[in-house]
């Protein structure tokens, strides 16, 4: 028997299933201490977030604690995983018409030795929707370790899993398409064309929508927003990451890779 409960915390609804009814209210608790310590790091909307003192050095060394040093990571892996598609940096831009003296930084500018971050001038970060993947992530094998059952962990439109897998599977809804079944330890995530990563302008391209499925929600998470990016590119790569996806074209085309099925996409 799965049971369930759904709250809002960080702009994003979050829900969380479990397969044993005694353990949803610790699994609530959990999954919230790891949200409010994630956003307590990096959120860009609460003026006392850690992430701001290091976006204020400018080419300083920081030293940050160290769940914002392993969100920093993870930010940076996607980063490199989509060839810079998804990048946690927000760049300063310079006057129009004036050129830049010294080349427009990367992610690949940026050091972090054990918890010690330093990053170039004229940069500043913004990983909060990696952070919530990543969190999805953790909050459900901290869940799975320490209440002994299986979870569903959903932040926003990220879902992962793990521990044991309930009877009929976990059934997660895709926005326009029904219900896919995930097993458990696989994960998803839906991006939409309103992507603001990085502190970018919306994207105006091929896609309307991406779902991505993935070993963990981190990886689904940077596939579907990189897909959001590449364009008509998306499918021939999402199809060498072998990765389960259906995107939706802005003529509501619908267009699904090898791995993506129904009614066990995973």
């Amino acid at each position: 028997m799965v049971v369930d409960t759904q709250w809002s915390a960080w702009n994003e609804e979050i829900a969380v299933q479990v397969t044993e009814g005694a353990a949803l209210g610790p699994a609530v608790a959990l999954v919230g201490a790891v949200l409010s310590e994630t956003e307590a790091a990096c959120s860009l909307q609460r003026g006392n977030a850690e992430i701001h003192a290091l976006n204020l050095a400018q080419g300083l060394p920081v030293r940050v604690s160290v769940r914002l040093a392993g969100l920093l990571r993870s930010a940076l892996w996607v980063a490199r995983m989509t060839d810079g598609a998804v990048s946690p940096l927000a760049v300063e831009e310079s006057p129009a018409g004036v050129p830049p003296i010294h080349p427009e930084p990367t992610f690949v500018d940026v050091q972090i030795d054990d918890a010690t971050v330093l990053a170039p001038w004229g940069v500043s970060f913004d990983i909060a929707d990696t952070a919530k993947a990543d969190s999805a992530d953790r909050a459900a094998a901290l869940v799975a370790h320490e209440l002994e059952c299986g979870v569903l962990v959903r932040v926003g439109s990220v879902v992962a899993t793990a521990g044991h897998c309930p009877a009929g599977g976990w059934q997660v809804p895709v926005p326009g398409d029904g219900a896919v079944e995930l097993r458990t330890g696989t994960a998803m995530a839906t991006v939409g064309a309103d992507l603001t990563y990085g502190g970018h302008d919306p994207v105006s391209g091929e896609w309307e929508q991406v779902t991505v499925m993935a070993d963990d929600s981190l990886w689904a998470y940077g596939a579907a927003a990189a897909s959001i990016q590449r364009g008509v590119g998306a499918v021939a790569w999402l199809e060498q990451q072998e990765l389960g996806a259906r995107l939706v074209d802005r003529f509501g085309r619908v267009y699904t890779t090898c791995g993506w099925s129904h009614p066990h996409a995973a």
